[in-house]
């Protein structure tokens, strides 16, 4: 016979959190892969300077961060704001570099 055990749900929890943040990662990187080739692309045709980089690059070092501070939170047993979290920052990212892109391109 098997009795509960509170510590398998954790880690399987665990598991399946690590997951979720693996795959929104992809997925931001993504976007920032993309905006670092369509940023390429301008600076070549505008002639603009290698500093329109930098919102792509500070998204490439920001989100990573923002994924170790969720697992923190995530341990602290805030599974719910943790979700919110890892998607809200997700998408404040990617807004914000296609907000980025928005202004580099003119027609």
């Amino acid at each position: 016979m098997k009795y509960y055990n509170d510590n398998d749900n954790q880690a399987g929890s665990n598991v399946l959190f690590m997951i979720f943040q693996i795959f929104m990662l992809l997925i931001v990187y993504g976007f920032v892969y993309t905006s670092f080739i369509a940023v390429k692309l301008a600076i070549a045709k505008y002639d603009l300077t290698v500093m329109t980089y930098l919102p792509e690059l500070i998204s490439f070092i920001v989100y990573p961060v923002v994924l170790y501070k969720t697992r923190q939170m995530f341990r602290q047993a805030k599974r719910l704001r943790v979700a919110a979290w890892v998607m809200g920052w997700a998408a404040v990212i990617i807004v914000f570099l296609y907000a980025h892109l928005s202004q580099l391109i003119t027609v």
